[in-house]
């Protein structure tokens, strides 16, 4: 929404003061996705599925948002936030299901690209978008432009829901091999996998089932995997209050009230291009090749130094410093939590479990979005940023002391370093 805002005051009549809302409505109902998305994971496990249904609501919430009506277009962000939350939830497990311990990371890098890249090709579109200062009614505006801008998030669902209907129109070789279908299985791997050792590579995936048995009851998975799951809590709570929503949804508005329109779309397009090359640098050589655990100690500590810079210029009253701690939590957040962390979650914690974890992301994110515009009125920017580092500070001191390096790692592997006390850990990732 952010380059169009301008555009919604005037169609829809949002006012800046109902823009959370607005915002919001994706979000909150991206929770109740999320509660489906983990009905889907934890109990029917068809992630395929998942991903069809998610796909779905995407399509049809961005068709709505093309009409002159603020209900509709009220029950479009509603009905977008649902397949949001479903695809959060499913399509990291997904990738993580198809694919073998060594491959995952390339995997789960490409995912991170190709996010990355369709973030950049819709705030590209958005530098071109009108500018609307000396605009005041909607006869005034390209009708045609507004609608179509709101529209394109629905092309590549529309996209993919084709493409997993006809060619990969199959579940994921771990829900064969619990329903004993091995012979699915091997076929879904041939489909996918350019390589003569199949045999080998089911071997391997079934080995990834064993800590997802669908007879393990939900209570002996969490007390067996206590700690894995309560940092993969702990992640989620640090990923939305080190300031992550805030910086990334509200920069545009911070653009626009300190620089004119042109440039603050100048500024929102930069963001992505960062974006695009960031989570692309990150998909490709860091994840290969630096692992998780320093990637991320490295982002959170630089995330800390930009929440307090923007506290600091804050107080001070200096727009320009402020944009600049900006683009410094953008890079810090761009190259290390936005794209690892969705490739770290599913590797140590247990499928049967994840989806709780994204769950309370989401949760965590409608808090932020409803709460921060509240905030930031009533405390001033300097303290909600000031708020934020110290969570970001917490944040580097426990990740400091619990994280660990899951590259390469099997299951168990994963799950004996939790196992082990911090110091064992931590001389091992140095070995």
């Amino acid at each position: 929404m952010n380059n169009a805002l301008k555009t919604l005051y005037i169609v829809f009549e949002i006012s800046k003061d109902n823009q959370s809302f607005f915002a919001g409505a994706l979000t909150s109902s991206s929770y109740v996705g999320a509660f489906f998305g983990a009905i889907l994971t934890t109990f029917i496990k068809k992630y395929h599925t998942g991903i069809l249904i998610a796909d779905i609501c995407l399509f049809v919430g961005s068709s709505l948002l093309i009409f002159s009506d603020i209900y509709t277009f009220f029950i479009g962000r509603l009905i977008a936030g649902v397949g949001c939350g479903i695809c959060a939830v499913c399509q990291p497990v997904f990738i993580r299901q198809f694919s073998p311990t060594s491959m995952y990371s390339s995997m789960g890098g490409i995912l991170s690209t190709v996010f990355s890249f369709g973030y950049f090709l819709t705030m590209l579109y958005g530098v071109w978008f009108p500018t609307t200062d000396n605009i005041t009614s909607p006869d005034q505006l390209n009708q045609y432009f507004w609608r179509i801008y709101f529209f394109v998030g629905g092309i590549p669902s529309l996209i993919r829901i084709i493409v997993m209907k006809t060619i990969y129109n199959f579940q994921t070789p771990i829900f064969y091999i619990q329903n004993n279908q091995d012979d699915k299985a091997l076929t879904v791997l041939k489909k996918i996998y350019q390589s003569t050792n199949y045999q080998e590579l089911l071997e391997n995936i079934r080995e990834q089932s064993q800590t997802q048995n669908k007879q393990v009851e939900l209570g002996v998975t969490i007390r067996k995997h206590k700690k894995q799951f309560q940092f993969g809590l702990f992640l989620m709570f640090i990923f939305q209050f080190c300031g992550f929503n805030a910086v990334v949804q509200y920069s545009t508005q911070i653009f626009n009230d300190s620089q004119p329109q042109k440039t603050a779309q100048f500024l929102s397009f930069l963001i992505s291009v960062l974006k695009w090359i960031l989570y692309s640098f990150a998909g490709t050589i860091t994840l290969k090749y630096y692992g998780r655990r320093k990637p991320l100690l490295a982002g959170l500590t630089l995330m800390l130094i930009a929440n307090f810079g923007i506290f600091l210029f804050s107080y001070l009253n200096n727009d320009d410093m402020i944009i600049v701690f900006i683009f410094v939590f953008v890079f810090a957040n761009f190259s290390s939590t936005g794209p690892i962390v969705p490739v770290y979650m599913p590797e140590f914690v247990p499928q049967q479990l994840i989806s709780y974890c994204y769950y309370t992301f989401w949760f965590y994110s409608i808090i932020i979005l409803l709460v921060f515009p509240i905030a930031i009125k009533n405390l001033g920017m300097e303290n909600c940023f000031l708020f934020f580092a110290v969570i970001t500070l917490l944040g580097v001191v426990i990740f400091y002391k619990y994280g660990v390096e899951t590259m390469n790692k099997t299951n168990q592997e994963i799950y004996q370093l939790f196992k082990k006390n911090v110091t064992d850990s931590l001389v091992q990732m140095i070995q």
